[in-house]
């Protein structure tokens, strides 16, 4: 009998860069520690900030070269590096389908597919197993789409209209590529920091 597991509710939080002290060459930031294995921090930019000019929107994640599919693991959903899904259900029965990207039908992005959920560095990660055994995982990034806004309040992320009431709000105004500088967010004050993927997804909570 297959056995559905995902890992523990999401935990994810912005990072705030401190404004620059007098005499001190560099930002600090603080961070909120995630749950293990869970890739984005989040942050404020500091006063000093120059805007980026590289913003770009939404794209498929980059990610270990030669990566499986989902039907090469033989899981039972069959998914590939930078589609999307719908996940639900609990720790020990999981549930999951496809879904378009950018759709109030996902919550999560593929990011990786590997043999065991031990491999994933991401928000969240979805695995098969027989008998204790892992059958394979996806690992799991929440589905940001700039101007789209997203609930974090509760198990899992929940994309919401941006008049919603939220339990823990975040509003997408950009996503950065090639950078983990919450300071280049040019229109919010923080960020959510995908530090393995180099990514800044700038965001204003509510």
């Amino acid at each position: 009998m297959i056995t559905f597991r995902r890992a523990a509710g999401i935990v994810v939080a912005a990072v705030a860069a401190v404004s620059l002290i007098a005499g001190c060459s560099s930002d600090v930031e603080f961070r909120a520690v995630p749950e293990a294995g869970s890739s984005a921090t989040s942050t404020t930019e500091s006063s000093t900030t120059s805007p980026s000019t590289s913003r770009t929107t939404t794209s498929a994640p980059s990610t270990t070269s030669g990566s499986p599919s989902a039907s090469d693991l033989d899981l039972e959903v069959d998914v590939e590096v930078g589609d999307c899904v719908l996940l639900g259900g609990t720790v020990d029965d999981a549930t999951i389908e496809e879904a378009t990207c950018g759709s109030f039908d996902s919550n999560y992005l593929v990011v990786d597919v590997v043999t065991g959920s031990s491999e994933c560095i991401s928000d969240q990660q979805y695995f098969e197993s027989i008998r204790g055994n892992e059958l394979g995982a996806l690992c799991l990034d929440i589905d940001w789409q700039v101007d789209d806004c997203m609930d974090l309040g509760g198990e899992d992320p929940k994309r919401i209209d941006c008049s919603d009431t939220a339990i823990e709000g975040e509003m997408v105004t950009e996503i950065l590529e090639g950078t983990t500088d919450v300071n280049e967010c040019s229109i919010s004050d923080s960020g959510f920091v995908y530090e393995e993927r180099e990514m800044v997804v700038c965001a204003d909570s509510f």
